[in-house]
């Protein structure tokens, strides 16, 4: 398999690793209402978190095969793309100032470019 196509994968599970962790944090949210825990809502939260780490875990070979084998840097990207899930399924994103949105892309431009080219760190 060539290196874009390893990247594509990465790209791919990556965002579906982090819509199932960021589904757990909305749920996870919504599990305690009026001082009580809803536990059908912490279980479905918990389920989805268990969902996401699973394809989480199969990034990271993807990951090594790319030489990142620095947890930070393994990290990064997930982290930006579950944030920006979680706005996107929270609704919040919607009412981000366009100066807000300005930021969101480039900080996620900036782990990118982090992860690009410090990649093969430890």
């Amino acid at each position: 398999m060539t290196s874009a196509l390893w990247v594509g994968a990465l790209v791919i599970l990556t965002a579906l690793s982090a819509f199932f962790d960021a589904k757990g944090f909305v749920y996870a949210a919504q599990s305690w209402r009026d001082g009580t825990l809803s536990l059908s809502i912490a279980l479905l939260a918990l389920l989805y978190f268990v969902g996401g780490v699973s394809v989480y875990i199969g990034t990271i070979g993807i990951q090594h095969k790319l030489g990142v084998n620095s947890a930070t840097l393994q990290t990064l990207f997930w982290f930006a793309m579950t944030i920006i899930g979680i706005a996107l399924l929270d609704g919040t994103i919607a009412g981000w100032s366009t100066v807000q949105k300005s930021v969101g892309i480039a900080v996620t431009a900036g782990i990118g470019w982090l992860l690009v080219s410090a990649g093969g760190g430890h």
